[in-house]
């Protein structure tokens, strides 16, 4: 009993039936792919072959780095066993399934050190692979954490894949016992061996006969059940990090609003109106729930689940599959169910907050953002349904530029007094434009930092310049509601007010202006240096333009902007100025960083009602509270309004939030 005695020990009966297992095991496989890629096509047409040796760096990283997984050590680990595992074993199961459809093959240098180390590794892993699906059924159904959707199907894989390995240990180990092998290069399958001492030569010529059918009969029943189960990643996955959007995390697609006719659809409506990498991703969810642990609305109660808003348009995909797909020569048409209302409620699309905290989460690089924005620009621009608190919001933005409705004639009214020049009589002579933001002109506290940042930047001799009633909002609220036609409008009339003036470099103290401006304004030849205040002032710090000396007597604790930290990966230039004020005490909450949830302002949700569930800021002040102080601090004027509300609704009218730039303002040694 050989190595290569597959062949034989089936018979030539047991030879043909194995064919004919393999072509209705691979031929299923190939038809159900066939068909999803088939479906694919229907999405709507995008380039993702670009910048190809970035994408491969990507998918060495995160697909086969795992980088992600180890947000949760635990489930990194085991899952790096049952990843790994799979693809080191895979080979040996290539190998079987030849061994039964020719006679006398086997793999290429086996009986070389070569082969040995690979048998020995292999061996290795499935017993990794073993203690993996340990780890993975103890998760599920001792530990039971909250994030993860429990499903029959999971259950059914878990066992697929121990079979798997064991059928493999168990021939091994029967080829072992009859001397076929040497079992000091297979120790897990030695001890199988050991379990078959005494066995008789037909005895163990059965028990690996009957392994290797059982091996290999599960393997094609694994492979066809994959298209049609949450497991669809294990063939999905790394194509999907590999396509993957590699543009800032921040930066939205930009709507084509110039080549419109009767026919355009504007957003997502139906089902094909994804793009096929927006299909993609729904194939690829696992349903883990790590895009649903620390999301804002689902932590408060909303309707958005982000796991259960992907897996509710799967659904719809699926099922819309058969009628999607014609027969050849029959027209193509797309879907007419209208997603919303008929499959996704309409609280569930303006619930999200843009936080990105899913998208942070999610180890396959699945987009939600993109797919509730456009969402959104459905219900905007084609049905004018959107909640009617938005309303004032976007006549503000269309007729004064600013969603408070407010003369853009009092835009630099904060500035009186300070000296500082407009750009349009600059003449250039400026080294950053002070893109100020609406809340930083028209708000009473942003008026604050406003100026705060202009004195600070001032004293280190940095010379800057306004553009007054010429500035409008960037409009970020009003694309991310969806209404990306008074975005792009307002977008293009800052971009040729600022190329008119020469603008090169921007400061700004909104990390919404922050990302809009260095990220989405490329789209309209807006293409300048941006830097968001926290992060100029500590450079000017560092460089020793600036001394901080006067002492400020607080303790408190800092929550990180999700537009500045999550999305534009900015943690240090707050905390470092916190830090350089003497006399600070700053305090980090459980959940900050990359980590931090959101104050609940994002998205356009500044606008909005938030009548369902419990209020995202209240939740957000409690988990800041909880380090053992009421004090906050912040760096952007939206958490500052949202955090500071929350304060006064739990009845502590002596808590304070502050603007990190006042912070460093008031300890400047001037």
């Amino acid at each position: 009993m050989d190595h290569a005695t597959a062949s034989s020990l089936l018979g030539i009966s047991g030879v043909v039936w194995f064919w004919l297992l393999t072509i209705v095991g691979v031929g299923g496989v190939v038809f159900s792919l066939s068909r999803r890629f088939s479906l694919l096509q229907l999405g709507r047409a995008e380039n993702r072959l670009d910048r190809l040796g970035e994408r491969f760096k990507h998918v060495l990283i995160y697909a086969f780095g795992q980088k992600k997984m180890f947000d949760d050590l635990f489930a990194g680990i085991y899952h790096l066993f049952i990843f790994y595992g799979f693809l080191v074993v895979s080979i040996r199961t290539v190998t079987m399934v030849i061994e039964g459809l020719f006679a006398g093959w086997e793999l290429p240098l086996l009986h070389t050190g070569l082969g040995h180390a690979y048998l020995f590794s292999k061996d290795i892993f499935e017993a990794l692979v073993l203690l993996g699906l340990v780890f993975a059924a103890w998760r599920r159904g001792i530990q039971r954490k909250d994030r993860i959707i429990q499903s029959r199907g999971a259950w059914i894989v878990i066992g697929l894949i121990a079979i798997l390995m064991f059928t493999d240990l168990a021939s091994e180990g029967a080829r072992i016992a009859a001397g076929a092998l040497d079992g000091g290069y297979l120790p897990v399958s030695a001890l199988f061996g050991s379990l078959f001492a005494g066995f008789s030569e037909g005895t163990l010529q059965a028990v690996y006969s009957w392994t290797w059918w059982i091996h290999l009969i599960t393997l094609y029943v694994f492979a066809n059940e994959l298209p049609y189960s949450k497991h669809f990643h294990v063939y999905t996955s790394i194509f999907n990090v590999f396509f993957a959007d590699l543009d800032a995390p921040g930066k939205l697609p930009t709507m084509d609003l110039e080549d419109v006719d009767e026919n355009t659809r504007f957003g997502i409506a139906a089902i094909t109106d994804f793009t096929w990498k927006q299909m993609l991703d729904m194939y690829t969810c696992t349903e883990c729930g790590r895009c649903r642990e620390f999301c804002p609305t689902t932590l408060t109660g909303k309707p958005l689940q982000p796991v259960l808003y992907l897996k509710s348009v799967r659904d719809q995909l699926y099922s819309e599959q058969k009628d999607l797909l014609v027969s050849p020569g029959e027209e193509v048409k797309g879907s007419e169910l209208e997603l919303v209302p008929m499959v996704v409620d309409p609280e569930v699309i303006w619930a999200c907050t843009t936080c990105r905290w899913c998208e942070r989460a999610c180890p396959l690089d699945i987009s939600y953002v993109d797919k509730l924005v456009e969402m959104r620009q459905n219900l905007v621009l084609e049905k004018a349904e959107f909640p009617e608190e938005a309303q004032p919001a976007f006549r503000g933005y269309e007729v004064n530029g600013n969603p408070w409705q407010l003369p853009a004639e009092e835009r630099a009214a904060w500035a009186d007094g300070l000296d500082i020049p407009l750009a349009s009589e600059a003449g250039g002579d400026f080294d950053y434009l002070f893109f100020v933001g609406s809340p930083g002109s028209y708000d009473d506290h942003g008026k604050k930092v406003s100026r705060a940042l202009a004195s600070i930047l001032k004293a280190a001799g940095v010379k800057i310049a306004i553009l007054g009633s010429e500035e409008a909002s960037t409009g970020d609220a009003a694309r991310r509601l969806g209404n990306e036609y008074l975005f792009q409008m307002l977008a293009m009339q800052n971009v040729e007010t600022m190329n008119t003036y020469g603008v090169k470099k921007i400061v700004t103290n909104c990390p919404h202006v922050y990302n809009t401006l260095a990220h989405e304004y490329p789209d309209f030849d807006g293409n300048y240096e941006v830097v968001h205040g926290t992060q100029l002032v500590a450079e000017l710090v560092q460089l020793g333009r600036l001394t901080l000396s006067q002492t400020v007597e607080l303790d408190l604790a800092y929550h990180d902007p999700c537009y500045l930290g999550r999305t534009n990966g900015e943690y240090d230039a707050p905390r470092f100025l916190l830090g350089s004020v003497p006399g600070l005490t700053v305090r980090e909450a459980e959940l900050s960083r990359d980590r931090s949830m959101c104050c609940g302002a994002g998205g356009g949700r500044m606008w909005l009602e938030e009548d369902l569930g419990e209020r995202i800021n209240q939740m957000r002040f409690d988990q800041l509270r909880a380090t053992g102080t009421a004090e906050v601090a912040v760096a952007c004027p939206y958490c500052y309004s949202m955090l500071s509300d929350a304060q006064q609704e739990e009845g502590l009218e002596g808590a304070r939030t502050f603007d990190v730039i006042e912070l460093v303002a008031e300890a400047l040694d001037v």
